[in-house]
């Protein structure tokens, strides 16, 4: 093999496959990238992990056709070092590479050892803008379980109905879901889960295509492939029922609200520093009246932070409500949202949160689940103590155990939000019941 390329062209397409490639291959092969040179002058870079594969290609002055594997990081590395034209020679293995100021040697693998692509047998086609499988992946990734030992929780499911698709997410204590209109139209329904590591390889592919460009995918019975121009990206699905997501979305709510996005994410930030570090919890109150939202948090031995925002309500109650959400999560969702303005929904203080942009490329929405909060703080100011927070009665473990009971099972939630809501709700308190239970009783 030998070819003339441009050392730009070689550059991208081997980024592009390193992409596929792990640090700790389990196979040595696994570690090269695999050239492939044709008479019709295209060149290829592959790389793969065997859970997911990127094919892709450029254009080059090729003399000789054929095919190398070589080590992937050293090559990637040396050619990112170089400038100008580049010529590539490959006898038995060894691949000399010739540059402007000199040459260098690299020892390949052997290619026919190199796996093949995997190919499904009657694929389901879908085409969808590559710009909003961009914004879909930005829509959901972020929510993925990283504990792989509850697999199917760690990538993104995907499903279609008619002409209508959506991808959804969720670790258990938050959910995100992103709906969108196809141009075609399926009889029959189709869903399939894609690994969350994979999808985020395909989004930084995503995000260097073009406006216009469109993403061909075709669905095997184990395996996906996304196909973009000169780029492939192919994928093992997750094997497993995912849980029915929609079940856990709240169709109608009391309580509606419009924020500014980037002053309720620079509040929070603001009084994040002083909640607690393990908690991070902060209690917001929604003032109808005022027309704005107070955001407190304390930490222990610390002090606390009281900040507002205004907002736009939209509900027929006249009473404010007050929620405990987690921080981190709250601003990880807004961080994921691109439009100027949200909206936050609402109804009871145990129940879902749901937060969407208002407009965007897509219908996006973010559930978070609230964290069981002391009832009081809302009384509290600018001028306001921690004592004062804290001396307020809390609600019962039993009221809030009813309720996401209920939440459940009127939801029909085949998750597993159950225990994890559970626990979720039960954060932020100093001193659960069960543990006065056990002081009262080693006092007796």
């Amino acid at each position: 093999m030998k070819l003339n390329i441009e050392q730009s062209k070689l550059a991208e397409i081997l980024e592009t496959a390193y992409l596929a490639i792990s640090p700790k291959p389990t196979d040595p092969i696994l570690g090269n990238v695999l050239l492939i040179a044709n008479e019709d002058g295209i060149v290829s870079a592959t790389g793969t992990n065997l859970n997911l594969t990127i094919h892709t290609t450029t254009t080059a002055n090729v003399e000789t056709s054929g095919q190398v594997a070589l080590p992937a990081k050293l090559l990637t590395d040396t050619i990112n070092n170089v400038r100008g034209e580049i010529t590539l020679e490959v006898e038995n293995q060894a691949c000399i590479i010739t540059h402007n100021s000199g040459k260098c040697r690299l020892i390949g693998g052997k290619p026919d050892e190199f796996p093949t692509l995997p190919k499904g047998e009657n694929p389901i086609e879908v085409n969808l803008s590559a710009k909003k499988l961009q914004a879909a992946l930005e829509g959901t990734l972020y929510c993925t379980n990283g504990d792989e030992t509850k697999l199917v929780l760690t990538g993104v499911n995907f499903k279609i109905d008619t002409n209508k698709w959506q991808a959804a997410s969720t670790n258990g204590h938050k959910l995100a879901l992103v709906t969108g209109i196809l141009d075609s139209e399926y009889s029959d329904p189709i869903d399939f889960t894609v690994p969350g590591k994979s999808l985020g390889e395909l989004n930084k592919i995503l995000s260097q295509s073009a406006d216009t460009s469109v993403c061909n995918i075709l669905l095997s019975n184990k395996t996906i492939e996304f196909s973009l121009p000169n780029t492939k990206v192919i994928s093992r699905l997750l094997e497993g029922e995912y849980p029915k997501i929609n079940s856990l979305i709240p169709r109608t709510f009391e309580y509606e609200f419009t924020l500014e996005r980037k002053g309720f994410e620079s509040a929070l930030k603001r009084v994040s520093y002083l909640a607690e570090r393990k908690q991070k919890v902060v209690k917001i109150l929604w003032e109808l009246e005022a027309t704005q939202a107070t955001l407190y948090t304390e930490a222990t031995d610390i002090g606390d932070a009281v900040d507002s925002v205004l907002m736009k309500p939209a509900t027929n109650h006249s009473e404010n409500i007050s929620i405990g959400l987690n921080i981190d999560y709250l601003i990880e969702g807004l961080k994921h949202i691109s439009t100027d303005e949200i909206v936050v929904r609402c109804n009871k203080p145990t129940q879902p949160v749901i937060i969407c942009p208002m407009g965007g490329l897509l219908n996006q929405l973010y559930l978070v689940m609230p964290v069981e909060i002391k009832q009081g703080f809302e009384k509290v100011n600018n001028q306001s103590t921690k004592t004062e927070a804290s001396t307020q009665p809390e609600p019962s473990t039993e009221e809030v155990t009813d309720v996401v009971q209920a939440t459940n099972d009127s939801e029909n939630s085949q998750i597993e939000s159950p225990s994890l809501v559970a626990k979720d709700t039960t954060k932020g308190k100093s001193t659960s019941r069960s543990s006065r239970t056990k002081k009262e009783a080693a006092t007796a």
